[in-house]
């Protein structure tokens, strides 16, 4: 709207393709007035009447010159990949008063601090969903790597990259676990870089296996970590479904993601064949390793990951992952030893580990997992959600018109600098972020609301291509065998600068994968299902079927793989033509079936498109909405995540012990208990355990030989007082700990610390804060069985605790309900009255607020009343009763505190929605109180 180009018109002409414009006769310029095609009326002898009253006392025919330049002007006025913000009702910031300026402030910094803490959520969120794809995947994902045989098929390496980096949402996760398996053996170079291949094509592994045998060479990790670059893309591709609310954002937004999954996917095409006949990577890598003076002899450094850094307060409390457990599967040859690492779970369990909502859990390895999954999921759609939301509200107005400049740099005296500037700016962040998906993941929304062009949010995607690489060559310097790994990490590097060298920096090859994420923006926008089938078939079952053709050995790849990628490469062929040469093609090849999507037709339907959101918008995005039941809903998906973690976990209370003490945690839940020591019989013992002088010279005779070896002073404190701790937990079956304690002491260890040594492990050990009483010496306490048993079976305050968990179910029931309402009403407001469902909402929170308070009351009057529990002794030899006030015998633990966190969220959503309904209320008595007031004058 608003394009003017020099034209000799009267007061209103039809220009091409009859689209109606005004112009001002004396000015002799012209004005588009409508984007929609219309149908040029059929002029006669009357022609006022034909124009619907508007007055022409003549039509002029238009020129040729004038015809091109109206239908540049109504090109780049139609350009839904443009968007511009004109305008913006916004008051400027010196517009202000003193107090507006203020508020403004606040409310700006806190929208900032919204963003930042979404993106925190987003990011804890991509670990909870590698963490529950690792419990799901259990040990037997160690035995693939046992079968080295598989890496030498450079396909089935891409393969596994892709699937690995979907699987685990970050390349620069998997890229280090390949580059350390390299480095250990594990792997060949030239099959580890199409690993890395594929993980550019899909997202993030841990750094879990550092060393891991003799398995895998150089050679073989190279087609993985083309691989994992592969899947790094599918989680922005996840993010752009987002924005499905919008035809037009949808457009953007999934065409901002895919130009990330085009160029790696276009990269690989044109660089596996090269590696693979050639072994191109590896040798450059190799020669800049040797040409450098790096070799496998070197001390390794160090890695400091930023983002565990800062996340790991919060994941290390939700779930903790035996990651090593794949690596000890891998490696292990003794099949008994295997056998029993098969069956052991994921779940970090030990009793020297901190406490986290799943440990103890009632839940087999796959129950945990995919709720899990199912959490995390939700967690990282609601985060995208409200990001975008958040995202909108801080850059409209006068920011959006600023922001767009900015983040769609350009200089116009130096073309093109500009965008290589902003693959510097990609590459600094992700190598901040240590994962290209957050960066790629953080704009997409960007390009969906218009503030990124899709032409510059490749040099973004580009720059956290090669960011990324970064944390690969980290890892290499903090593995073994640095030479090894730096050869793999190196290679990875390599990969995305002769990726970029290809794709970006001659402009016609760079508007190949912009032209495709266009196409598939187009199409997203015509089917709103097209993303979805885009992901399962391109990250699932593309790769899926590649891997199985690649079992089948290398004849069956090389003939019927090469049939499919010519069948891509004609149908490709065919769709550029019937776009950009139709005339090239046969008859039968230009025809338009009714099924082909808009995009795709020669002759598009124009009436078939739906209406969009418009390239022009308001700077002012989502002014006026009810912008706080984004937020409400938003809240309510966390209440709901809340209560499915604490509720059925072993996690209301925590009996723990120190590591001296050596006794193994119980989790106590609300309907059963969970420890390992359930697992074997135990009896009652009647008194103390008191050894002999000759018992506690036997329990601790290794010890006393380590500690008075003289080496033993050069060991680090941590390391000495290990030896300290496993010598008591020796000696406490023969003693007790003041026994142990004065003996320790008598003895003549060289650490100069022996003393403090002695005395910190009897405090430890010594921490238990309940008192207790001795049973009925060969009375069984509990049977050998399962780890979770009745809390009837275990303490004598069964029916109390099934009261707490009985209301919490209650109260989850309830959430559940309210939280369907309140979408209802969102989502369906304005197309129907909404209203009793938004009032439906606020009474089922309000219910769910009443049993969240009565669950965590209950419970919390639990804590205050006496109770006994079966407990193991300290020595280890029997159980004993421990009684007293249940707070003093068990610790309340995370499920009880988050059911508190929950009803302090209902308390929020509640007040939410009733502000909703007052204001909603109001506004609909305002007409009849005018009417009254008319009717009384």
């Amino acid at each position: 709207m608003g394009v003017t180009f020099g034209i000799p018109c009267l007061k209103q002409c039809w220009g091409p393709k009859q689209r109606p414009y005004t112009a001002d006769a004396d000015r002799g310029e012209a004005k588009i007035v409508g984007r929609d095609y219309l149908e040029k009326p059929e002029i006669d002898e009357e022609p006022e009447k034909q124009l619907a009253g508007i007055q022409l006392s003549e039509v002029d025919i238009i020129t040729s010159k004038a015809e091109v330049e109206f239908e540049e002007a109504v090109k780049v006025d139609n350009d839904p990949w443009d968007v511009s913000f004109p305008e913006s009702t916004e008051l400027s910031f010196s517009e202000r008063d003193d107090a507006g300026k203020a508020i403004y402030i606040v409310i700006q910094v806190g929208k900032v601090a919204c963003v930042f803490g979404l993106l925190y959520l987003f990011i804890i969120s991509l670990g909870l969903m590698g963490s529950a794809f690792k419990i799901i995947g259990g040990p037997s994902a160690g035995a693939v790597f046992r079968n080295n045989e598989l890496f030498d098929n450079p396909l089935a390496g891409l393969v596994l990259g892709i699937l690995a980096t979907v699987l685990v949402q970050s390349s620069s996760t998997s890229t280090s676990i390949i580059i350390t398996m390299t480095a250990a053996g594990l792997m060949e170079v030239k099959n580890a870089i199409p690993m890395i291949m594929g993980a550019n094509i899909g997202t993030s592994v841990t750094n879990t296996i550092v060393s891991v045998g003799q398995l895998m060479e150089v050679k073989n990790a190279i087609p993985m970590i083309m691989g994992a670059n592969i899947g790094t893309s599918v989680t922005n591709t996840i993010v752009s479904v987002g924005q499905i609310g919008n035809k037009d954002e949808y457009r953007r937004a999934f065409a901002g993601a895919t130009v990330h999954d085009c160029f790696n996917i276009l990269t690989v095409l044109a660089l596996l064949p090269i590696e693979a006949a050639t072994g191109l990577l590896r040798h450059v890598a190799g020669a800049l390793v040797s040409a450098a003076g790096i070799t496998d002899d070197q001390e390794k450094g160090t890695k400091t990951d930023f983002l565990k850094v800062i996340t790991k307060p919060v994941t290390s409390r939700l779930v903790q992952v035996d990651k090593k457990l794949v690596t000890k599967v891998a490696q292990e040859s003794d099949p008994d030893k295997l056998e029993k690492l098969m069956k052991s779970s994921m779940i970090v369990n030990k009793q020297d580990k901190s406490s986290h909502m799943f440990m103890d859990t009632p839940m087999d390895d796959s129950t945990a997992g995919f709720l899990l999954l199912l959490i995390s999921l939700v967690l990282l759609s609601t985060c995208l959600i409200l990001l975008v939301k958040t995202l909108q509200s801080v850059f409209r107005g006068r920011a959006a018109i600023w922001m767009k400049s900015l983040l769609n740099l350009e200089f116009k005296s130096v073309p093109g600098v500009a965008d290589y500037i902003l693959i510097l700016f990609g590459a600094v962040i992700t190598i901040l972020m240590q994962s290209s998906s957050i960066t790629t993941s953080t704009l997409t929304p960007l390009v969906g609301i218009g503030l990124i062009k899709l032409e510059k949010m490749f040099p973004f995607t580009v720059g956290a291509n090669i960011g990324t690489t970064v944390t690969g060559i980290m890892s290499a310097l903090a593995g073994s065998n640095i030479a090894t790994g730096m050869t793999v990490a190196l290679s990875h590097l390599l990969f995305n600068l002769l990726g970029t060298l290809i794709w970006f920096p001659l402009p016609f090859m760079r508007r190949i994968p912009v032209d495709i994420a266009k196409l598939n923006g187009n199409l997203a926008a015509e089917w709103k299902a097209f993303p979805i089938i885009y992901l399962v078939i391109v990250f699932g079952l593309l790769p899926l079927t590649f891997f199985l053709l690649s079992l089948a050995g290398i004849a069956v790849v090389a003939t019927l793989g090469v049939i499919l990628i010519l069948a891509m490469i004609a149908a490709a062929a065919i769709l550029t033509l019937r776009l950009k040469r139709p005339s090239m093609l046969p008859e039968a090849l230009t025809v338009d079936p009714a099924w082909m999507p808009n995009s795709l037709k020669l002759n598009p339907d124009e009436d078939a498109a739906e209406e969009g959101t418009g390239h022009t918008a308001s700077a002012d995005l989502g002014a006026g909405s009810w912008w706080q039941g984004t937020w409400a809903w938003g809240m309510g998906w966390f209440l709901v995540m809340f209560l499915i973690f604490a509720v059925p976990n072993c996690q209301w209370g925590i009996l723990k012990y120190s590591v001296e003490d050596g006794r193994d945690h119980t989790g106590i839940g609300a309907w059963v208990s969970c420890s390992k020591s359930f697992e074997k019989e135990v009896t009652f013992i009647a008194e103390p355990v008191s050894g002999s002088a000759s018992d506690l010279a036997e329990c601790s005779e290794a010890f006393v030989d380590t500690c008075s070896d003289a080496g033993f002073e050069e060991e680090s404190e941590e390391d000495a007082l290990e030896v300290y701790i496993a010598a008591w937990q020796e000696c406490r079956s023969t003693c007790s700990p003041k026994q142990w304690l004065d003996h320790c002491k008598a003895q003549p260890c060289a650490d100069s610390s022996h003393s403090d040594n002695c005395q910190s492990v009897f405090e430890g050990s010594t921490k238990v804060n309940y008192p207790f009483r001795y049973g009925t010496v060969g009375e069984v306490a509990w049977n050998e069985g399962a780890a979770c048993r009745p809390n009837g079976d275990i303490c004598s305050n069964a029916a109390a605790l099934a009261h707490a968990g009985n209301l919490g179910v209650v109260g989850l029931v309830f959430a559940f309900a309210a939280q369907g309402l309140m979408l209802s009403y969102v989502f369906l407001d304005g197309k129907r009255d909404m209203t009793k469902f938004l009032q439906g909402s606020a009474a089922g929170f309000a219910a769910c607020w009443v049993f969240l308070l009565a669950s965590w009351a209950v419970f919390a009057s639990a804590l205050d009343a006496d109770a006994e529990c079966k407990v193991m002794d300290l020595s280890g030899t029997g159980a004993v009763i421990a009684t007293g006030k249940f707070g003093d015998i068990v610790e309340a633990s995370f499920s009880y505190n988050y059911v508190m966190y929950g009803w302090l969220l209902t308390t929020a959503i509640l007040a939410v929605i009733t502000h909703r309904i007052a204001t909603t209320r109001s506004k609909a008595d305002e007409p009849s109180e005018k009417l009254s007031e008319q009717v009384n004058a």
